[in-house]
């Protein structure tokens, strides 16, 4: 894995030039050169006592996780799969323990994730849904967009994430599809085959943000990890959680089926952050951040 730090003082200047205080900001970003789909961890390290840390890559603004020593600020960004490729610039805006303002950046190359493309034949309904179930489609577009504009804003996780399901396949993310020769949205998540009526498990804590029946995903989960970090679960044939619930690493959330838009049994594993459709499968290899909310306490709020 590629790193990359960034170190950048700054102070208040005072009458005469004199630098009244200053601090260093050190700024790594893993992978410095991420694919598109990647999931970026940046750490900002202070030589004194931050109040706040903030970022922007230009059309999101992340505010990042406050350790322990009041020094090392943390955060993951999402790069989406479909983001352009090329370089991008993350921009730090800190503040110090008297509320001084301290500026870095950090540039970051993002790369082709390479997703490979997919063509199938299939039932014509599957390409163009029936106009009695626009409606429809409408109302659960919008029940979805209003998940995604409330995360959690504590941090649920505290590690790797563990798989949903027991497949009989790793999954592919981001494949291209092209259904009877019409291209199609590209698959933002991955298909885990699996038997029907296979159980389907939190991979790390949440709070359900959603679960109920939509048309193109069938049977669907969503669960909300904190800290703009969801998951989604589709085509599931039985939902055993309720919105609003807590849920624990482990825990049954569904079971695996074939509803919706789907032409046999599987699951479809996809993950969001900050808006950024990333690939699931890097949340297996998180690393350990202490300091999350136990789901204890949530479950008593």
């Amino acid at each position: 894995m590629i790193r990359t730090a960034l170190a950048v003082c700054a102070g208040a200047i005072l009458a005469g030039g004199r630098i009244a205080s200053a601090a260093t900001l050190n700024v790594e970003a893993s992978p410095a050169r991420p694919k598109q789909g990647d999931i970026v961890r940046v750490t900002v390290r202070a030589s004194g006592p931050l109040s706040s840390a903030a970022l922007s890559d230009g059309t999101r603004r992340i505010d990042l996780e406050a350790g322990a020593d009041g020094r090392t600020f943390r955060a993951l960004v999402g790069i989406d799969f479909e983001s352009a490729v090329g370089p991008r610039t993350l921009e730090i805006e800190a503040r110090d323990a008297s509320g001084s303002p301290i500026h870095a950046s950090r540039r970051l190359e993002v790369v082709s994730g390479k997703f490979p493309t997919q063509k199938l034949k299939v039932d014509p309904a599957y390409v163009e849904p029936p106009e009695a179930e626009l409606a429809r489609i409408a109302r659960d577009r919008e029940e979805v967009t209003r998940v995604w504009a409330a995360p959690d804003a504590a941090r649920l996780f505290g590690g790797p994430f563990r798989m949903p399901v027991t497949s009989d396949g790793p999954g592919r993310f981001g494949v291209r599809r092209v259904f009877n020769g019409k291209p199609r949205s590209s698959h933002d998540g991955v298909d885990l085959p699996a038997p029907q009526g296979a159980p389907v498990v939190a991979p790390a804590p949440a709070r359900v943000a959603l679960a109920g029946d939509l048309y193109f995903s069938g049977g669907t989960v969503i669960l909300d990890h904190g800290r703009g970090l969801f998951t989604t679960y589709f085509h599931l044939s039985a939902i055993d959680v309720k919105t609003g619930e807590a849920v624990t690493t482990g825990q049954r959330v569904g079971s695996v089926g074939a509803t919706g838009r789907a032409t046999g049994p599987h699951l479809h594993w996809g993950a969001k952050l900050h808006r950024a459709r990333v690939n699931p499968l890097d949340l297996l290899q998180l690393p350990a951040w202490p300091g999350a909310e136990s789901i204890e306490q949530l479950k008593t709020d």
